[in-house]
């Protein structure tokens, strides 16, 4: 019985952190025309890998974020210029986030603050290098400067995009932080075992 109850939170748990992705996967929707939110994918891995620990549940956050990308190139029309054969390296990074977030006790503000934020940070800016690196090695300037160019272009986006999901995260950690004192999510308010 309690196998069958974890098992319907965590579903539970996915459901909602995929919303979330829908929302604010960055493409055009209902929710875009009242505020757009930064990309919430970064922040369910981690919150994933912190309390949910399982692959299938990686797998289907990443699914659904190569879903969400998908729908939004074929049914909206938004541009496909970032599909290159990078975009196969994102899946392995998204998953490298997942791991990362096993390591972390969890997301509450307590005495390993530094230690998670450090974790965070460093994870979060790796998964960005990887990812843009891959990206920006099949682009045109690529093709036409090599990596010349790749450090104006890291440092036009990697503090915009990087800062963004490190934003999610403060407002995550001080929602775990009152849940773990309040327990108003009863199923997050522990730590991992």
């Amino acid at each position: 019985m309690t196998n069958q109850i974890n098992k319907t939170r965590t579903i539970f748990a996915v459901f909602i952190m995929v919303l979330l992705m829908i929302a604010t996967r960055g493409h055009s929707n209902w929710l875009s025309s009242f505020v757009h939110l930064p990309d919430f994918t970064i922040p369910a891995l981690f919150i994933a890998g912190i309390y949910l620990r399982q692959f299938w549940v990686a797998f289907v956050i990443i699914l659904s974020a190569i879903a969400i990308d998908n729908y939004a190139i074929v049914h909206e029309g938004i541009s496909a210029n970032c599909i290159t054969p990078a975009y196969s390296v994102l899946p392995l990074t998204y998953y490298g986030i997942f791991w990362v977030g096993k390591y972390i006790n969890s997301l509450n503000i307590d005495t390993s603050i530094v230690k998670n934020a450090l974790i965070v940070i460093a994870a979060t800016s790796t998964q960005w290098l990887v990812a843009t690196s891959s990206y920006y090695f099949f682009t045109a300037t690529y093709a036409k400067t090599g990596w010349a160019n790749f450090p104006a272009y890291a440092a036009q986006w990697s503090i915009v995009e990087i800062l963004l999901v490190l934003y999610w995260m403060v407002a995550i950690s001080i929602v775990f932080t009152l849940n773990h004192r309040y327990s108003f999510i009863p199923y997050f308010s522990a730590q991992k075992n």
